[in-house]
């Protein structure tokens, strides 16, 4: 599944490219991948497929005597996917000159948070994935600068911007350490409107005059009412209202209604309001939830829903879901997207 949603992105095998003779300054790189793979049987078919054109495949291979081997040629680092030609997605890694060390083991679950290592981005990207893991947001954070701003690392900056960056200034900031060939990439124009679309729905960015306000919506709820943002934001009774984009058939989505249960039930006689917006195709399936798991604040179905098609999803440049927008009633303000594990801190602070 080639999901942008939760990603840290991982790395594997062991990759040797050595540079082969070539007219001009863009010949071809001639790499040899490989490394030893567990929980795919034998003779199971490989590809790997570059994620930066359209994913296409670069090569396949097969599993032998529990090990893979591929030997593609790149004119520019890209990022790659490594699956099972039935669709088991195993791990992603950067292709670069370089040795690239890691195995892989289909059976283990944590197997997929392990990055490989032996090239500058997956050295880089191996060591903030180990401080994020320990906690030490700050030092990731830190060492991940200091790489963008050694202008190491234009394949990990790419990376960082498109999965690992939650706030859209720094992402944008990211992507102007992109080497030439990958900042003409057509899906980095894309991501560049993308990231500048989504600051107008993030909190205040600390040095800048730009104060970003909710953007209107409105949709049918249970009884098939129209229901606007607008109206719940403006109503005397609410100070906060948190927007929650979510779906029933969405996992992280419904293992955060018992979070979300709780913050309603501590704060919504102080001023906060939850305006949650499904998903859902399946209006039948989304109306049982609601009443099943008591979810009795304001509920309506974006009867839009999709990437393509959702207005709301264009407005707030969702990339996936569970997403949350915490709203100042006051002036309109956003003052926090996602983190949603933080709102219990953050309205004791504000509704105490």
């Amino acid at each position: 599944m080639k999901n942008y949603l939760f990603v840290i992105l991982l790395l594997w095998g062991i990759a040797a490219c050595d540079k082969k003779p070539a007219t001009g300054d863009n010949g071809p790189e001639y790499c040899t991948v490989k490394g030893t793979i567990k929980g795919v049987k034998e003779g199971k078919q490989l590809e790997l497929e570059d994620a930066w054109n359209h994913f296409e495949v670069i090569e396949t291979a097969v599993v032998k005597d529990g090990t893979f081997e591929f030997h593609p040629h790149i004119t520019e680092p890209t990022h790659v996917y490594l699956y099972t030609k039935d669709g088991k997605q195993l791990k992603d890694f950067i292709l670069e000159p370089g040795t690239i060390i890691a195995n892989v083991d289909a059976e283990d679950k944590e197997d997929y948070e392990i990055w490989a290592s032996g090239t500058v981005s997956n050295d880089t990207g191996r060591k903030y994935s180990e401080l994020l893991k320990s906690g030490d947001k700050h030092a990731a954070d830190s060492l991940m600068d200091e790489a963008l701003g050694a202008e190491q690392t234009g394949p990990l900056a790419l990376l960082f911007a498109e999965n690992d960056c939650n706030v859209s200034a720094k992402a944008l900031r990211a992507l102007d350490h992109l080497s030439p060939e990958l900042a003409k990439k057509p899906f980095v124009a894309d991501m560049r409107k993308e990231l500048t679309r989504r600051m107008k729905t993030e909190p205040k960015v600390e040095g800048s005059d730009f104060v970003p306000v909710f953007i209107d919506m409105e949709y049918p709820d249970m009884d098939g009412n129209p229901v606007s943002l607008s109206s719940i934001v403006h109503h005397p009774d609410n100070r906060y209202v948190l927007v929650d984009f979510w779906a029933t058939w969405c996992d992280p989505c419904v293992a955060s209604v018992k979070l979300l249960k709780e913050l309603y039930s501590k704060y919504h006689s102080k001023g906060l309001e939850i305006y949650s917006v499904s998903q859902d195709v399946d209006k039948k399936q989304w109306k049982s939830f609601l009443t099943k798991n008591e979810m009795n604040w304001k509920n309506v179905l974006d009867n839009q829903a999709g990437r393509k098609t959702s207005k709301a999803w264009h407005d707030y440049a969702l990339r996936g879901i569970p997403t949350y927008v915490l709203i100042e009633c006051e002036t309109g303000e956003i003052i926090a997207r996602n983190n949603v594990e933080e709102l219990d801190a953050l309205l004791a602070d504000l509704l105490h």
